[in-house]
């Protein structure tokens, strides 16, 4: 590893050295960047963490004051300091911890895991410092705990473990799963932001699929998300061969498979997943935590028949469920409306496939309904489909349903590109026309003329009026 050459990426890195050598103070760069410079991480980095000896408050005011920029304190009770600085309209941050312990071998080792242990004394360039074999378990592409004890000061490094071994391709050694295992409870106290954070980060990973697998072996899963032993509980019909939490699981590996199989190389289709609907989060992680929780209100509704296993409304049960986790998990507003309306939908896209040639008003219904997620909830369709391989399943619907699901994309997203069409017809127009006051008739109104000219039934104003006449005295002959 050229450290020379990985700290040129860091902007004012020598200026920040010089200031510590001039005041006296001793100052490592520690962490992810020399972790992720070690395995050549594809992206520009752009965090980067600094132990510092002592007087942190004087020396963090002097980089503050040198850049004038302000201090974001990140923790008093650890002295943990944060700057951010703005070039070439990006953002870096740096971070500034006081050395814990009498010296820094001390302070490492009360880090999480040895890959995380690397440091470097930024004034005394000389080497890498390693006391715990972290560049040899980065070759060995290995996650190793410290001790036992690291995970009992912070049980949210269970998680940091697993979103490593979901981001970098590694694998978690025995003795630390079984640290995991052993303090998995303690998860429960842990804030939801910082449980949050991680979750989101293994669903970043291609295949959060294996990593979701791991988890739930050592039943980690069952402090995250409500209900899984109730879902493991629930035996489904003749039409599924696993239950409901084997079935969830399945569905998001087979969405996985479908991501890198069917739309990786189809730009809209990309960008429509990976667009942010919070800062920190895309689509595509959403979509991966409706498929685990989109039948979560089965073991709810559960009914048996003498000839069949119903679950009637367990879309609405689990909406419910999801709705609530999603205020409880902090996410925002965006994303808990996104996560409800994959849940509430994901049956409908069935019952279109129902249809050998589904009907135009049908399709129109349906992304009029669902909105931004209607191509999300296809996919989640597509996905639990796809995990569903009971005895009792019909290949050939099956594959009906995913060739009419696929063509539905496809054209939806050729949709898009086109332009709006223009409002013919507004509020004004029908109440002066039908002499009716504002109101929800007035807005259902305007509803199905806007359906009859995206459906090309209606083209202009005098055919708009004609229609919303006959829709009104329709509604007066059901009264």
């Amino acid at each position: 590893m050229n450290v020379d050459t990985h700290l040129k990426k860091i902007p004012q890195i020598n200026k920040i050295s010089d200031l510590a050598r001039s005041a006296g103070t001793k100052l490592w760069l520690v962490g992810g960047f020399l972790r992720d410079s070690y395995l050549g991480v594809p992206k520009e980095l752009t965090d980067f963490d600094f132990c510092v000896e002592k007087n942190i408050d004087l020396f963090v005011g002097k980089i503050a004051k040198l850049f004038e920029k302000k201090i974001v304190i990140l923790d008093k009770k650890t002295s943990s300091f944060r700057i951010v600085l703005n070039k070439s309209k990006k953002n870096y941050s740096y971070d500034f911890i006081l050395m814990r312990g009498k010296n820094i071998k001390k302070d490492l080792s009360l880090r999480d895991f040895t890959i995380n242990t690397l440091a470097l004394e930024i004034t005394n360039r000389h080497k890498i410092l390693d006391y715990h074999q972290g560049i040899n378990d980065l070759k060995s592409k290995r996650i190793r705990a410290l001790s036992n004890r690291v995970i009992v000061d912070d049980p949210l490094r269970i998680l940091r473990g697993f979103s490593f071994a979901a981001n970098y391709g590694f694998k978690i050694e025995n003795k630390t799963l079984n640290f995991f295992s052993c303090h998995k409870r303690k998860l429960k106290n842990i804030s939801c932001e910082r449980i949050n954070e991680e979750l989101f980060k293994i669903f970043n990973s291609q295949n959060s699929y294996k990593t979701i697998r791991k988890m739930n072996k050592l039943k980690v899963i069952d402090q995250i998300l409500p209900y899984v032993e109730k879902m493991r509980k629930t035996v489904q019909g003749g039409f599924h061969h696993l239950n409901v939490w084997e079935h969830s699981v399945e569905a998001l590996k087979q969405f996985e498979l479908l991501c890198r199989r069917k739309i990786r190389n189809k730009k809209e289709i990309s960008s429509y997943l990976n667009q942010n609907l919070s800062a920190n989060r895309k689509r595509i992680q959403i979509i991966k935590l409706a498929c685990l929780l989109h039948d979560v209100g089965k073991p709810f509704v559960k009914k048996a028949t003498k000839t069949r296993t119903i679950f009637h409304a367990h879309e609405k049960v689990g909406r419910d469920i999801s709705s609530w986790f999603a205020k409880e998990m902090r996410l925002s507003r965006v994303e808990k409306k996104a996560l409800e309306k994959m849940v509430f939908w994901h049956l409908r896209p069935g019952y279109l496939a129902d249809q050998v040639t589904p009907s135009r008003r049908a399709i129109y219904r349906f992304f009029r309904d669902t909105g931004e997620e209607g191509a999300a909830i296809i996919f989640l369709s597509l996905a639990d489909w796809r995990a569903t391989c009971g005895p009792l399943a019909d290949l050939v619907k099956r594959k009906r349903h995913e060739k009419i699901m696929l063509k539905l994309i496809q054209d939806h997203f050729i949709e898009k590109k086109k332009k709006p069409l223009p409002k013919i017809i507004d509020g004004y127009d029908l109440m002066k026309h039908l002499k009716i006051k504002r109101g929800p008739v007035l807005g259902q109104i305007l509803a199905q003329i806007k359906e009859l000219q995206a459906l090309g039934k209606v083209n202009k104003k005098s055919e708009a009026l004609v229609a919303a006449e006959e829709i009104l005295n329709k509604k007066a002959k059901k009264k």
